[in-house]
């Protein structure tokens, strides 16, 4: 009989137990691939959004890493449009409400101009789009038209005012599926922020990209003081509300596969402990110290493998769910990389490693005699 089979069967022998440690473990490596997942997502699906809308740089106020209160004079836009090598540029004011009776507490809302590619780039579902001159109007994303529901017609409640949904759209982002797009004009006269925007995206000329960026990037930081152009990745990375959440789903996931840990420890010494007379027979008849400890190692690697199976399908289902639920439909991309799955299985293959260490040193000091004479 191989030692794998003597691991697989031991841990057979214990459905009981060797069930509730695989299942502790799942769950610590469903909270690595759900929190992890969902962070790298939201850092991805941002990148994605900002280059899709031909960002290549990022431009606003110096000093933080998204402003909603501070922001950049549309009169810097004119500039940044004028300079060589610039193909695009698209300035937005963001702002962010809550729709308490539908329990929606973080609302994107977006005030784009109503020449502004981005509402020519958006899938029209119903309705039309924004309009020049268009006063108390708004367009729904899908996502948060739904959890609304509401329609074209209907009139939604923002800062204490009633608006008309003139258009329904979609898109490939969920944060834009799930916010509002408002006349520039008149958000800017709801933040009482006149002829101010929170940022621009730049579009460079392809043809420049390869050796002006740099070039661009330090003309538009010498249009105005207090004034970063960024590139979009390192704009993304270096979002504050990213970093956060990247480091409390890393914090949080560590903790629970140190608990894992401990459980999966746990559990193989009250294995060996049942099975010392079984563990000094083998020495005796000739097992090396390196194949007992070895056996230690396969079980608990044996555990961790089911483990990690288990929590992927449940990181998986748990990430799916809340990006299908009212709450969070509009903030959570339900889609998980490879990247992700393969992280938290390496987690508690470790988790697995560190647990079996105290027991596989149990075993190897422990003489065939003295585990013979154990009742």
């Amino acid at each position: 009989m191989s030692e794998l089979t003597m691991a697989w069967r031991s841990l057979c022998y214990r459905p009981i137990r060797s069930g509730l440690t695989a299942l502790g473990l799942a769950l610590a490596v469903g909270a690595v691939v759900a929190l992890v997942g969902v962070a790298k997502r939201s850092e991805d699906a941002f990148l994605e959004l900002y280059l899709r809308r031909g960002g290549d740089l990022v431009v606003q106020r110096a000093g933080g890493a998204v402003q909603l209160s501070n922001g950049v004079d549309q009169a810097v836009g004119d500039k940044i449009r004028r300079l060589p090598g610039v193909d695009r540029v698209v300035g937005c004011l963001m702002d962010m409400v809550s729709f308490e009776q539908a329990d929606l507490f973080a609302v994107i809302v977006n005030g784009w101009a109503a020449d502004s590619p981005v509402l020519e780039e958006v899938t029209l579902v119903e309705g039309r789009r924004l309009r020049e001159g268009d006063r108390r109007a708004v367009m729904l994303g899908k996502t948060l038209a739904t959890s609304l529901g509401k329609r074209v017609g209907d009139k939604i409640e923002l800062y204490a005012e009633l608006f008309d949904v003139v258009g329904v759209f979609d898109s490939f982002s969920v944060y834009e599926s799930g916010a509002v797009f408002c006349p520039l004009a008149e958000l800017q006269r709801l933040m009482n922020r006149p002829n101010h925007v929170t940022g621009y995206l730049v579009g460079v000329d392809q043809a420049a990209v390869a050796g002006h960026v740099e070039a661009i990037r330090r003309r538009i930081e010498a249009l105005a003081p207090n004034l970063v152009a960024l590139p979009s990745g390192e704009f993304v990375r270096n979002l504050a509300q990213i970093r956060v959440i990247r480091a409390m789903a890393w914090v949080t996931s560590l903790v629970a596969l140190l608990i894992g840990a401990v459980g999966i420890s746990n559990t193989m010494v009250m294995s060996i402990l049942e099975r010392q007379r079984e563990i000094g027979a083998l020495r005796a008849l000739g097992w090396r110290t390196v194949s007992v400890v070895r056996l230690v190692g396969e079980e608990s690697l044996l555990l961790c493998l089911v483990g990690a199976a288990a929590g992927s399908l449940l990181g998986i289902a748990a990430t799916k769910g809340l990006s299908l639920a009212p709450m969070t439909a509009g903030l959570i991309d339900g889609r998980l990389s490879l990247t992700v799955i393969a992280q938290g299985v390496a987690l508690a293959l470790v988790a697995g490693l560190l647990g079996a260490i105290y027991p596989a040193c149990w075993v190897a000091r422990c003489a065939p005699l003295e585990a013979l004479r154990q009742k």
